[in-house]
């Protein structure tokens, strides 16, 4: 391996920089305090439910008569039903199992394990086991068996997301390693195994519903002479929940608390060899490589869609990269300096996108950590690829596991590179175009009039482009109440997630804070949609209108017709879908708010199945109107395969609520709507396309 593969580290590293804070100690403290406390909790709870089973078996039962015949065996198997209560998710235990990663070996990877083994010195943490490789935009370190590791010093294992690869430069990706290697060394770790222990046996006491729940249901509806035990034990299983519950709570209150302090420990490993700022500018570019990559997949599996399928979707998502690349470096020195030294990458409390981040403090908190004190050290701009000689090779097997494991599809063979591209470019023709209207089409539905009725009134309309000016000002206008809700949203949603110093919003006289957040985000909602179907229909009537007058003076009036139509067509079709879903859910809400027979159920299958069904009907209406091609939408079937696989939905047979075929059709349904939401955009990008066609031409 060549020097320069290995970026340089700090010239000069403070004293005691990785050293653990006080605030490190206490939270570690705290967190084996209440793990212990939970464990002994538990332990006592099994043991009393096991010494009560013995009491219910031995205990003399005097006149031997029907009764106390009945109680000997209700109160038998009622111990017994609290007892395997406590011990049933021993019989779910299973060292989970990645399907999704590729082993990287010594042998075929040797730049790698080199440069790893490299930080490992560095460092001081333990060498790993093994490296692995998944598709993602993430990197993690854990355990080779997570339950052996309870009781034994198991040795730990490295995953580095392929897509992390492509989106960092070479001190970035070492200062993203360094900061697993952190956790490699911190004997916190185990705390987080045990902590996942202990949430693994309480969430299967407190929400898991299996075969033991059934078991207890059918004894209830038993005899009451015989089911008596099982209405004492009921209450007794509400109570214990309810106290695991607040056990599950302040566990996992506790650990965030320790987390925050093991990743504060981690980013000071990680400055440690590649300097203050190479962590944070990587945090700051991870979330345009987690866009960039989610888009890859997304494109993949609309590909699949019209049997397009490429080799090498890494050779697509760094394209993608690199036409971001002159922005990206533009947004980067136009960063301000930070006093402290170096840039200042973030000014507010944010999140990262990336799920490796989704549990860490926020992006501003951790550029202070880093940059006190700030470490200065020279950059390495290289791609970390250069680390992987079999990259072509890796990226290949890749792919034909992200097209089994992500998008359920078989490549049987393979597209070009320019293929996949300008399938790519098809699906993004005329985005830019929503853009120039505020995004005001994004999310609602354009209220397109009854054309017929339109046409009469088109000879009168001013085709000046002052007029035209005047409606996207008239939009501008329409769509600031509709910003200043949704800014509020924004806030609500920081305000749950606690990523702002903010705790309240206050909407039309009313303040929501924490607790009531949910209720304040939902009369946010409620009122944005009202703003859409209420004040935005004369705009539209006036939009369609200019363009339909438009079109008739250039001899293309047919033509806008029938998109307009279209659209409408596939605008009618999403609602009802979304409608459907709505009705699924309400009436599924309904039932369980109340005592049901079994044909009650039966019948509910039923109506989901022909809900879900008649769809098919309004699929089939596709084939009556006059078909517009859409972008890599060729004809009326790749129309319907684009909403749903096979161009139809399928009804489920049996009853679907035990063998899964009611999740499979609120799958669909789910599916079937953001596909519409796709098609929606794009038929919209076609019409604001053919509507800009239309002004250069009158120009």
């Amino acid at each position: 391996m060549t020097t320069n593969l290995y970026p340089p580290s700090p010239i000069e590293v403070p004293k005691k920089l990785t050293a653990l804070p006080a605030s490190y100690q206490t939270r570690a403290f705290l967190a084996i305090l209440s793990i212990l406390l939970f464990f002994v909790l538990y332990g006592a709870l099994v043991v009393a439910l096991g010494y009560l089973v013995h009491w219910a078996i031995t205990y003399d039962i005097g006149n031997v008569n029907k009764v106390t015949i009945l109680g000997k065996v209700g109160a038998v198997a009622g111990s017994v039903m609290l007892f395997f209560f406590t011990l049933k998710f021993i019989f779910k235990l299973k060292n989970h199992k990645r399907e999704n990663r590729i082993k990287l070996t010594k042998k075929d990877y040797p730049e790698l394990w080199s440069f790893i083994l490299k930080i490992c010195n560095e460092t001081g943490a333990p060498k790993p086991k093994a490296i692995y490789a998944d598709p993602d935009v993430n990197a993690y370190v854990s355990y080779t068996n997570m339950w052996l590791s309870l009781f034994l010093p198991v040795k730990k294992e490295l995953t580095i997301g392929l897509g992390l690869v492509s989106c960092l430069n070479l001190s970035e990706f070492k200062a993203v390693m360094s900061h697993e290697f952190g956790h490699f060394s911190q004997r916190s770790m185990k705390i987080g195994s045990y902590i996942i222990s202990a949430n693994t046996i309480i969430h299967d006491m407190i929400f898991d519903r299996d075969k033991w729940d059934d078991l207890l249901d059918q004894w209830r509806a038993s005899d009451l002479r015989l089911s008596f035990a099982a209405w004492i034990i009921t209450p007794i299983i509400w109570l214990i929940r309810q106290v695991l519950n607040l056990f599950y709570q302040f566990l996992n209150i506790m650990y965030s608390s320790l987390s925050r302090e093991m990743e504060f420990n981690a980013d000071k490993v990680a400055i440690s060899t590649s300097g203050s700022d190479a962590i944070i500018s990587g945090l700051w570019k991870l979330d345009s490589g987690f866009e960039k990559w989610n888009s890859t997949i997304n494109y993949a599996y609309l590909a699949s869609q019209k049997k397009l399928f490429t080799e090498n979707l890494y050779t697509h998502n760094n394209l993608s990269l690199s036409r971001i690349k002159d922005a990206q470096s533009a947004l980067l020195n136009a960063l301000p300096k930070d006093k402290r030294g170096g840039k200042t990458f973030f000014t507010g409390s944010e999140h990262s996108k990336v799920n490796m981040y989704a549990s860490h403090p926020p992006n501003d908190m951790r550029q202070d950590n880093a940059k006190i004190p700030f470490v200065p050290c020279e950059s390495n701009e290289n791609s970390p690829w250069l680390l992987f000689g079999n990259q072509e090779k890796l990226q290949k097997e890749m792919t034909q596991l992200i097209y089994q494991q992500y998008v359920n599809k078989k490549a049987e063979k393979f597209c070009s590179v320019e293929e996949f591209e300008n399938f790519i470019a098809s699906e993004n023709h005329g985005k830019e175009l929503l853009n120039e209207f505020g995004n005001s089409f994004e999310n609602r539905f354009i209220n397109i009039p009854e054309i017929d009725t339109l046409e009469k009134e088109l000879d009168g309309v001013d085709l000046r482009a002052s007029n035209y000016e005047k409606l996207k000002k008239d939009l501008e206008t329409l769509m600031q109440p509709v910003k200043n809700i949704e800014s509020l949203m924004v806030k609500a949603g920081e305000i749950a997630q606690g990523t702002t110093k903010d705790n309240s919003f206050a909407f039309k006289g009313k303040t929501y804070k924490k607790k009531t957040i949910e209720e304040g985000y939902g009369e946010l909602v409620t009122e944005r949609e009202k703003l859409f179907s209420e004040t935005f229909i004369d705009w539209d009537k006036a939009f369609c209108k200019f363009h339909l007058a438009l079109a008739k003076k250039e001899s293309k009036y047919n033509h806008l017709k029938n998109l307009y139509l279209q659209h409408q067509e596939l605008t009618m079709f999403y609602k009802k879908t979304v409608g459907i879903k709505n009705t699924i859910y309400n009436e599924l809400a309904q039932l369980q708010a109340q005592e049901v027979t079994e044909n009650d159920v039966r019948r509910f299958g039923y109506r989901v199945n022909d809900l879900v069904f008649s769809l098919n009907e309004d699929l089939d209406n596709f084939e009556k109107m006059t078909f517009v091609k859409l972008p890599n939408i060729d004809e009326v079937n790749d129309l319907k395969e684009a909403i749903i696989d096979g161009g139809a939905f399928k009804k489920q047979s049996g009853n679907i609520f035990e063998n899964g075929g009611f999740n499979v059709l609120l799958t669909d349904v789910e599916n079937a709507i953001v596909h519409c939401q796709r098609l929606d955009q794009k038929s919209l990008s076609v019409i604001l396309d053919f509507h800009k066609k239309l002004h250069e031409r009158l120009n």
